[in-house]
């Protein structure tokens, strides 16, 4: 049996010119290229821009936090400048437990910040100094030696709430030049 030689049909041969010729130079994978190289290029625009509108949420929520606290030691400071001279040691232990645990519970997140430290340092100094004025004037066993001595709780936390709500001014005022600051240090470059 001899085969015979068919000639190749027209259509495969276009498919076999297409096959052979090297890759690039055919138009699909020119225009396959150019649009996963368009995707690429869009992607990490997209990542960068992800990236950005991450750091200004959280520059934004710092913003808000800090804020949020400059209103509390806004609050605390008025309740300092009220001092009444009449004030009792229940009522002067109160105010002072009050404060100190808002105060502390406020400045711990910025504990570690360096622009901070120095203030937070003197204000639980000044803590410290109030509980210890408080504590020397703490009333008797004896009832009628609490009136040998009048507004003896005034004078003696008097000076010691003086310093605390100065400490205060202090903390106050570093947080509101931080929160003023921030859109032009932490902001888009």
């Amino acid at each position: 049996m001899a085969v015979e030689v068919q000639t190749v049909d027209p259509a495969i041969k276009t498919i076999l010119e297409i096959l052979q010729s090297p890759l690039w130079s055919r138009p699909d994978f020119v225009i396959s290229t150019i649009v996963g190289l368009a995707g690429v290029a869009l992607s990490w625009a997209a990542f960068r821009e992800a990236r950005a509108a991450k750091k200004a949420a959280t520059v934004a929520g710092r913003t808000v936090k800090i804020q949020t606290i400059v209103i509390e030691l806004t609050e605390i400071s008025q309740q300092l400048d009220k001092l009444e001279p009449d004030i009792t040691y229940e009522r002067a232990r109160d105010l002072i437990t009050g404060v100190s645990r808002k105060l502390r519970r406020l400045i711990a997140p910025f504990s570690d910040d360096p622009d901070l430290s120095n203030q937070i340092a003197a204000l639980r100094a000044a803590l410290d100094s109030a509980t210890t004025g408080l504590n020397s004037v703490k009333p008797t066993a004896d009832v009628t030696k609490e009136t040998e001595v009048p507004r003896a709780v005034y004078y003696g936390i008097e000076f010691p709430l003086r310093e605390l709500n100065n400490a205060v001014a202090e903390v106050l005022g570093r947080m509101e030049r931080s929160s003023m600051n921030i859109g032009r240090t932490d902001g888009h470059p």
